[in-house]
This record gives C-alpha cells, sequence and structure tokens, in this order.
C-alpha cells in the first residue's frame, strides 16, 4: 500500500484531474501528470460496484497492482470503468500494469 503522503487529497485530485493526460485500456483510465513526488488516487464508482464492500475490494486490489508497476515519480489517477468488475484478482495486476506501461509507450 502507498504511504498517506503518496496519496491524493480532494483538491489535489481536482486540479491533476483537469490538467492530466488521459490514457484509455479496456478496464481503467489513466490521468497521469508529471511531479517531483509521487502520489497515486484510485477511484471505483458506484457504477462499477453498487456495495462499498465490493468497490473497496478493486480499489485495495488496483492499489497493491499499482505499487508494483509505479517506479518514480509522477501523479497517478486510476480510475476503473464499469468492465472492471469482472476482473478475477488474479487479472487484476496485468490490467493495471499495461494501463501503466501506456505512459512509456506514447512518449
Amino acid at each position: 500500500m502507498f504511504k498517506k503522503t503518496e496519496r491524493l487529497n480532494r483538491t489535489a485530485f481536482s486540479a491533476y484531474f483537469k490538467i492530466g493526460r488521459r490514457y484509455h485500456t479496456d478496464y481503467f483510465t489513466l490521468v497521469h501528470s508529471p511531479a517531483p513526488v509521487k502520489a497515486v488516487a484510485v477511484v471505483v464508482g458506484k457504477k462499477v460496484f453498487k456495495g462499498a464492500v465490493d468497490r473497496n475490494m478493486l480499489r485495495r486490489r488496483v492499489y497493491a497492482a499499482a505499487n508494483q508497476s509505479i517506479a518514480g515519480t509522477g501523479v497517478y489517477l486510476i480510475i476503473s470503468k464499469p468492465v472492471a468488475k469482472n476482473l478475477t484478482q488474479a487479472e487484476t495486476a496485468p490490467a493495471v500494469a499495461s494501463l501503466l506501461a501506456t505512459i512509456h509507450k506514447s512518449r
């Protein structure tokens, strides 16, 4: 899991959400902005799962996968799409890794 200092608060989230560059995959949207520090936020909306337990489960899985895949600095906002509810625990890590790899492909 990321440290509390590596997670975004609401004010910073709104600011980076407006200025960040978007990358899309089948399951997630990534909003990325270069920054001198590493900061991460994961959003799982009610369109994905109605129950908070399921939303939090997916959010924890994505945070764990992102923790392994993110190296370096920058602001990463990972927003899940409704089809992400079909991901199993084993499928989540490769899906997040491929999402984060799109940043390096576009450079």
